[in-house]
Formats: structure tokens, sequence, C-alpha cells
């Protein structure tokens, strides 16, 4: 299972709208020291438009040395902190940024959260009134003064803040998930479950932290059939979710859960996880992972919040920060070994492929049992074209599996594909069938098989039927388009040819293949001038060795007939 499941939030729909910027800045630069305070400042601000924080961080804090009273550098120095989540940090700079803009959000909040946190909840609800209004002050600002009132047994004050989202409908999960927390927390467990059975409805039933926490209310409360019952509706969204499985474990087992949340800071990081993972949905990354690194402070076992955090990383293309987060997810935590794969992927896609796959060997041999980590090898190995040994992890997960199941599709799928590489035909077809059965005819599934059979000139119609019927089913993947194209070129029907392969190439315009067969498809219209500029286009996209050779040999002599093959690489 993909680790991005497991960062499903509460999906607030427009929340990202209504949340501005957080801080403002206008203040200049001083004229001290200006060849390096500049200097220092300049490349600051540049390794944080590429996200290498640990560069803007260095460079910020030679910048502050130079002029230590600066605003803009304390206020972006306070932001990158708590970005890179160094609170501590951040909370040492807030006085200087609340002296000069007292009704700082920003810098409000982390006060606020630090006081929460020591549990000096009068403190968090001033910082709070102190703070400017604004969407952040109407959201996280309300969910933090009704915890604090929790944390002060203050039920009736708790309530009346999150009431204060009644006429805020994008608010309204928000209001009845805490509302439920804090009933939990404060032990009215007839408002508590309504709460929870409200927000499980409000969501669809689709928020695993919802799930999470109503279900162990109900443990708590001793209705375990119900609980089992929550507990299983959301497998069926996400099957052999480790959380859920962790879950009806426990269940098995008689133990008795703890609430999900257990200190006004826990409640308070549930919030601030649910914004930051709607946030990501909406919006970007950057304020998300503000967010994310907020909860954290809050409630550093968070794993689902660090899992997230890790994601976001990964969407940045901050890989080595994603494996830092992953790795610091503990081994009793049931995201461990989700965590441990994507490591793996991470390192993988870093090039850094021979410790991705001695990681993957080690936790199959902690994990005899599970067929995940087997899966995660067998895809490494494959895309580096070790076709033969992903053949056989595939093999051995598809072993553990058992009677063929549909939740597992995509391994016949990958190890179909491995087996077609080898040109074990017979074998590759038997296991595309079974996945294009387990699937109920996804789309990959269809365009790969129906591809295979025209590259083999065999079951035409049924094939070109199966390619359209991928197209149709995700008409914007320019793979999928390409297949389509190339399969008319396959049959003699150019014209239809260059019409799908245009398109394709304006779906995916920096994909070698795609340019190489529409290239050679206006080669065959007899438009050849635009045929030469497509596959030098294709050349100047780093082909591979062998495509490459028949590039440069279509560019010197034209395409001849006997060179009207199908290429192994398309639609993969």
């Amino acid at each position: 299972m993909g680790l991005r499941l497991l960062t499903r939030g509460l999906g607030i729909v427009a929340i990202a709208a209504m949340l501005g910027a957080c801080t403002g800045s206008g203040f200049g630069l001083s004229q001290r020291n200006p060849d390096s305070l500049y200097g220092n400042y300049l490349a600051a601000r540049y390794a944080g438009t590429v996200r290498d924080m640990d560069a803007a961080a260095r460079y910020y804090a030679q910048a502050l040395s130079e002029d230590p009273g600066n605003p803009v550098i304390v206020e972006r120095a306070f932001l990158l902190s708590v970005t890179a989540g160094n609170i501590s940090k951040g909370l040492n700079l807030t006085s200087d940024i609340i002296e000069r803009d007292p009704d700082n959000r920003t810098a409000r909040l982390v006060r606020a959260l630090s006081a929460l946190k020591a549990a000096d909840y009068d403190r968090a609800i001033g910082e709070i009134d102190a703070a400017a209004p604004g969407p952040f002050t109407a959201l996280v600002g309300t969910l933090a003064k009704a915890w604090a009132a929790a944390g002060k047994q203050d039920a009736e004050q708790a309530y009346k803040e999150l009431d204060s989202f009644q006429d805020r409908p994008a608010f309204d999960l928000f209001r009845v998930l805490h509302g439920a927390l804090i009933a939990d927390y404060l032990d009215d467990a007839a408002r508590a479950r309504t709460g929870y059975i409200a927000a499980q409805d409000a969501s669809g039933g689709a928020s695993l932290r919802i799930i999470q926490a109503y279900g162990r209310f109900l443990e708590t409360q001793g209705d375990t059939e119900l609980a089992r019952e929550v507990y299983n509706n959301y497998g069926r969204l996400a099957p052999d979710h480790p959380i859920i499985a962790n879950s009806l474990a426990r269940l098995k087992s008689g133990l008795s859960p703890a609430p999900l949340v257990k200190t006004p800071a826990e409640g308070l990081a549930e919030a601030l996880y649910g914004l930051a993972s709607a946030l990501a949905q909406e919006s970007g990354i950057d304020i998300s992972i503000l967010y994310t690194q907020l909860a954290l402070y809050l409630r550093p076992d968070f794993d689902v919040a660090r899992t997230l955090l890790a994601d976001l990383y990964e969407r940045g293309d901050r890989l080595e920060d994603a494996i830092a987060t992953y790795g610091r997810i503990a081994r009793t935590s049931p995201l461990y070994q989700n965590a441990q794969i994507q490591i793996a992927v991470d390192m993988d896609r870093l090039d850094r492929s021979k410790e991705a796959v001695a990681r993957l060997r080690a936790l199959i041999r902690q994990y005899p049992h599970a067929v995940e980590p087997l899966t995660a090898l067998g895809d490494i190995l494959r895309g580096r074209k070790d076709y033969a040994d992903a053949v056989s992890e595939y093999t051995k997960a598809i072993e553990l599996i058992g009677e063929p199941d549909e939740r597992f599709w995509t391994i016949y799928y990958a190890r179909g594909m491995s087996y077609e590489r080898l040109k074990l035909w017979p074998s590759a077809e038997n296991d595309l069938k079974l996945a294009l059965k387990l699937s109920g005819d996804h789309p990959l599934v269809l365009n790969y098989l129906g591809y295979s059979w025209i590259e083999q000139k065999i079951h035409l119609e049924e094939a070109m039927a199966m390619i359209r019927r991928a197209v149709e089913l995700r008409p914007d993947d320019g793979y999928i388009v390409d297949s389509l194209g190339w399969a008319y070129f396959n049959i003699g029907d150019y014209e239809n040819a260059v019409i799908h392969l245009e398109h394709a190439v304006q779906l995916q315009p920096d994909d070698v293949t795609i340019n190489d067969h529409l290239g050679d498809a206006f080669w065959r219209v007899g438009r050849k001038i635009e045929a030469r500029f497509q596959w030098q286009h294709a050349l100047e996209l780093e082909p591979d060795e062998e495509q490459e050779v028949s590039i440069r040999e279509k560019l010197e002599n034209g395409l001849k007939d006997a060179d009207v093959e199908m290429s192994a690489d398309a639609g993969s």
C-alpha cells in the first residue's frame, strides 16, 4: 500500500482559499556590513526558493549575526526555523517580532502552542487573543482556545468556542470532531459518542483519524462489536491498512487502548494535522509543512503526521529530508514497515539502489510473511531492468497471497510486464489477463495487454477495442494515448496514428518514445521535414543507448519498411 493513503486528512474543501499569509514583512535591510549582509541574505532567499532549508538556515544565521535587529531577517529566520521543525529556535525570535509587530499571527501561535504544551492554559488563550483577526484566528486560534478551556476543565467555554463555527460550513468537520474529542477528554461519553458519529458521517467514513478516535472510544466503552465494524468499514476503503490492522489485532487481544487524545496539546496537534492535510490537497506544500511541524512539536510521537511530513518532502523533491523523517518512525509503530519501504523507494530515486535493495531484503527477513516489502523490491528491480530477479520477488509475494485476490492485482500486472520484457509471452499473457480480471478492467492493464497483442499482430480487433477503452478511461494520459496512436501505426492507419500521436505529444511533450513515434508517423504520411524535427527532438531528450542508435539511423537515412517495429517501451 502506498504511504499516501496514510496521509488522508479531513478534506475540508476550500480551506486554503480562506487562509492567507500569516505574517507580513515590509521592512528594509540596514546598511551595516552591506556586502556580507546582502550576500548572506540573498543566498538565504535563493536557498529557500529551491528548498535547501539547511543552507537557508545557515545563511540567515550568518546574516542575523551581521545585523541582529534586522526585522526582515528576524522574521524570515523565525519562519524558516519553524518550518524546519526547530520550534525552540523560532520561539527565541518571537520577542523581537512581537516587539515591532504585536499582533503577528504566526509568532503569537507559536507562543500559544508553547504555553499549551506547558499546560499554561491562560497564557495560551492570551496569546491567541493578542493575534490579529483573520482566517488563522478564526480556525486555529479558536481551536487552541477551545482546547485550553478543556485543559482548565471549563467544558461550557470549550463548546462555546467551537460553536462559533456554526456559520462557517468549511469549518464544520473541525467543529464536530473536536467537540467529540473534547467531550471524550472530559469523560462526557454521551456527548463524545454523538460527536464521533456526526464526524464520521460528515467525513463519509474516509478520515483515518476520525475512525481511530471513534473506534478507540467504542473499545473503552466496551462496545467492541461496533468498534470492529467501524474498523472493518474503513478497511474496505484501504485494505490491509497497517493502523487498522493494528487496531483489529488489539481488539482481538482484548487490550484496552488509550484515547486518541490524552492532553489538550495532543488535541490541538490533531487540529494542526487536519489543517495541514487539507492544505496539502488544496494549495501546495510549504504552509502544510509548517503546520505539520507545529503538530509534531505538540506531539512528537505523532507518526501519522510524521508520515505526512515525509510525503510533503517527497512532493517537494526533498528526498534526503523525506528519508530522515521516515527514519524517525519507531519500530513499535504500525507505520514502521511502510516507512522503511518508502525509505528504500526514495533511496532508489536518488540512485542509491544498492542501499535500497539491502534495506528491503533486511525488511523481508524481519517480516517474512509480508507481501509489501517483496513487491517493493520487485518494483525497484523492474525499474532497474533486472526483470528476472523482479519476477522472482513478485512470485514470492504471490505465493504468500495464495488464492488470487483483487487487492493484489498490481503484483500480477507487474510480473506480467516483467515476463513480457523477458520475452516469456505465455507467462506474461496469463498474468496480464488475471490482472485485468482482478482489477475490473483497469486502464493500465487494458492498455498494456492490448498493446502487446498488437505488437504481436494477434487479436487485433479485441486489442484495438481494449486500447480505445483505456483512452476513454484516461483521456489525459499521454502514454495510453500514445499506445492508441502507435496501434493505428502498426495496422497501417497512418492518418489516425498522426492524430493520436500528436495529441500524445501535447500531453507528454518530454517523452522520448512518444516523440519518436510521432516522427515515424509523420514520415509515413509524407511529412518528412516534420518527421526529422520530431526525431531530433527525441534525441535531445536523452534516449537510452538502443533508442539513440535507432533515432540517429532514421535521421541519417529516413524510415525504411524494415524499421516498422513496435517499441517495447511505450505505455509502460
